[in-house]
């Protein structure tokens, strides 16, 4: 492989592990609001913190690795990552609600 596709496909696993970094905080945030009550206003800055934090990620990622340049391959994978990630958390959370099922009978 030459040298720039190698750069090409490095930065593409790098945005797609963004990605799913990304999905794994929202996921986080989930699990914080089942623990903790919480109103719409605060839900709503929640909300914003995280996507104020996604665009600074991804930016700071996009900096670092591409001179700050924004490429569709980039953001197409870290929307690839996060989607991944959450096609495959769901899943995950199907097999252990199913496990403790068979556990409790």
């Amino acid at each position: 492989m030459t040298g720039g596709i190698l750069f090409e496909l490095q930065f593409f696993g790098k945005a797609f592990l963004c990605g799913a970094a990304l999905a794994f905080l929202y996921e986080g945030l989930k699990v914080f609001r089942r623990l903790i009550a919480h109103g719409t206003a605060w839900m709503a800055a929640e909300d914003l913190t995280y996507w104020l934090l996604c665009g600074f990620l991804i930016f700071r990622m996009l900096y670092r690795e591409n001179s700050g340049a924004v490429r569709g391959f980039a953001v197409a994978a870290v929307v690839l990552g996060m989607l991944i990630y959450l096609q495959i958390a769901k899943i995950c959370r199907k097999i252990c609600r199913n496990f403790r099922k068979k556990l409790h009978k």
